[in-house]
Formats: structure tokens, sequence, C-alpha cells
């Protein structure tokens, strides 16, 4: 029976935090309480107060649930035998793949990220290690690459790394603002950058 229970438990809080990015996304995170929540999922307040003990907790969670699930591709990733180059293309793959698949709660995010700014917070710790942890991936793999003769050996690995990083920053703009972004569309740009670190004109020319 306790197996049972904890069976249960584990899938009302997902319950509870499904419906806490729903309504983060359709009011803001700030415009958000707790009775809206527990109306959403059909359950008394003080009920919720026993799987989270606020919102933030509920938005915190999810956000370690989306990045657990992709460290652990960027793990795979690293461990396989291919080349940098195809490594680092089957990371940039996965995070495009993470992005257009949780649009809604990109945008949750992104406004939850706002706030904080305007309030002159610090954004939440599993985010921004997130963020930092990515980049150095990318920046150890066309270190690596270079190394290996698949990259120009003169590419500035640190502005490779920016400039490779910002397509991600144009996707989430995209997503969270206009919408209008197409996971096909980011591949190929990818593809095109990629391609150019094999000459250091030709990442001079995507920086120009």
């Amino acid at each position: 029976m306790s197996k049972k229970h904890a069976i249960n438990h584990k899938e009302r809080k997902r319950e509870i935090r499904a419906a806490g990015l729903k309504l983060f996304a359709l009011h803001g995170f700030d415009d958000v309480n707790f009775g809206m929540i527990a109306k959403e999922c059909g359950i008394a307040r003080t009920l919720l107060y026993t799987y989270f003990k606020d919102k933030r907790a509920i938005f915190n969670e999810a956000v370690t649930e989306a990045t657990s699930s992709v460290e652990a591709q960027y793990r795979e990733i690293m461990r396989s035998r291919q080349s940098a180059d195809a490594k680092l293309r089957q990371l940039c793959i996965a995070v495009f793949a993470m992005l257009f698949d949780n649009r809604d709660f990109l945008c949750v995010i992104v406004d939850f990220l706002c706030e904080f700014r305007r309030k002159g917070k610090i954004p939440v710790d599993n985010i921004m290690r997130h963020t930092v942890g990515l980049k150095r991936i990318i920046h150890s793999l066309i270190v690596e690459a270079k190394h290996r003769g698949e990259y120009d050996p003169a590419l500035d690995a640190n502005r490779a790394t920016s400039l490779l990083y910002s397509q991600f920053e144009v996707v989430v703009l995209r997503i969270a603002v206009s919408g209008k972004a197409e996971i096909s569309d980011s591949i190929d740009k990818m593809n095109s950058i990629l391609l150019a670190f094999r000459s250091q004109d030709g990442v001079l020319r995507h920086f120009q």
C-alpha cells in the first residue's frame, strides 16, 4: 500500500506542476496564486501546501525536471565516440528540441526572469547553472574540434561559443515574443555556423 501511495503522490505532484505552469503561461507568474492552482487541480488549497510550500517551489521543480532531462542527453552525447563536430551538432539539436517541445514553459521562464530583472533579483540557481554548464560544454567541444583538426586552428573558441549560443537565445526570443520559429530553420542556421567553423574567415562573416 505504501508503494501505491508513493506512486499517487508522485502523480499528484506532476498534476499540480502542470496546472501551475498552465496558469503561469496564461496569466504570468506574479498574477497566479495558490488558490488558482488548487482550483485548477480540483483540490483544497490546504492540500496543495502538503506538496509545495509556494508557487516558486512549483516553478523551481519544473525547471529542475526540464534541465535534468536534457542534461542526461548531454552526458550521453559526450560519452559517444563521435567526432567533436558531430557531438556538437547533436548537442545543439537536443537543445533546440527541448526549447521547441516546451514552448509554453519557455514563455513562463522568460516572464519569470524579466520580473526578476525588474526587481533587481538574482535568477533561479538551476537556470543559471544550466546556462553556464551548456556554454562550457559547447566551448570544450569547439576546443576539442580545433585540436583534432575538424575546425580551423585559428578559430577563436570564445567568439565561436558566443556565436553558437546566440542561436539558442534567438529561438527563445522568437518563441516567447512572436511565436514564429521553426526548428528546421534553427538547425539549418546551426549547420551553417558549424560549417563556417572550419574556416576563421567563415566565422568572421557570421559576426559581420
